[in-house]
């Protein structure tokens, strides 16, 4: 029975979306690549979970601005409770699996979760399961000197808020062996970040500085002059941009396309009341990964133009 696992992850049902995409993008991936036998196929999971995951569901009204910190609210009865098959399981049962698969998450429940789970499926496929940091293991991962004339790959990046350094995004594109389909936390996270009067904490500031490339700032804020300037010195008055969100999501887009070479049209998820939460991005070096993200990603809703 699912409700047998331990330490089970809580999504929103949105979260189906998100990983149905991800599902139909890989299935489409691997069955373009089965006959290409002289590529291995790498899938790495960078923020993998246990494998399942709870599916939240509310009891009492609430302002669905704040859906980011619904985990606050308590358990549910384990008799209503629904579950999702997370992104670990999904990869392990495609139809035409990959050759090797690289699960990567820092908390040691869902570690112990993920080993379980390469236990289950030993003897059919190849797991490697990595406690740490996504930009620590990613690092561990380019060591390894992934070959383009030997070696294709997936990497899906779904961070927890903004947690995602830019720099291992950068490094998976170098490669030119890795394609990657980025969950990009735009109202989860980032927008919450970016405050109105531009005083960022410091500490919500490194965190903006490590996720986007340098220039994002410029994207994000305006400065203009004071009512009174050229009369006093009363200095100029920093402003959070009116287009600031689709600033930052085209800015983001355009990275990716300089780095990868293709870039997806985004897919928007949103919540249960409508409200915008997150991107799916697809970027990679291939224009056949391109044509297969865009089909996958249109079943949904789009960014708009």
């Amino acid at each position: 029975m699912m409700s047998d696992f331990p330490q089970e992850a809580e999504v929103g049902p949105w979260a189906k979306q998100k990983l149905d995409a991800l599902e139909r993008y890989l299935d489409y991936y691997t069955t373009r690549l089965k006959n290409q036998r002289q590529w291995r196929t790498i899938y790495v999971d960078a923020f993998a979970g246990g494998g399942i995951a709870r599916v939240r569901q509310n009891k009492r009204v609430r302002s669905e601005q704040f859906d980011f910190f619904e985990g606050l609210l308590g358990p549910q009865d384990p008799e209503q409770a629904q579950f999702v098959l997370g992104s670990p399981r999904r990869s392990l049962d495609l139809p035409n699996p990959f050759d090797s698969y690289i699960f990567i998450d820092a908390d040691s429940a869902r570690i112990a979760m993920l080993n379980a789970l390469k236990a289950e499926y030993a003897g059919t496929r190849r797991i490697t399961v990595r406690r740490g940091s996504a930009a620590t293991e990613i690092d561990w991962i380019i060591s390894k000197r992934p070959d383009p004339a030997k070696h294709r790959g997936v990497a899906f990046l779904d961070p927890f808020g903004a947690h995602l350094e830019w720099r291992s995004v950068r490094a998976l594109a170098d490669t030119r062996v890795f394609e990657v389909l980025i969950n990009f936390p735009l109202d989860m996270a980032i927008n919450r970040l970016i405050k109105v009067d531009g005083q960022i904490p410091a500490s919500w500031r490194d965190q903006l500085n490590a996720f986007f490339p340098a220039g994002w700032w410029d994207h994000a804020y305006s400065t203009d002059p004071g009512l009174l300037a050229g009369l006093v010195d009363e200095g100029s008055i920093l402003e959070k941009r009116r287009d600031a969100r689709a600033r930052l999501l085209g800015f983001y887009c355009q990275s990716l396309r300089e780095a990868f070479g293709h870039v997806s049209q985004p897919k928007l998820i949103r919540n249960t009341k409508g409200h915008p939460l997150y991107y799916l991005i697809w970027a990679g070096p291939h224009p056949a990964g391109l044509k297969g993200a865009n089909y996958v990603l249109s079943m949904g809703e789009k960014a708009a133009s």
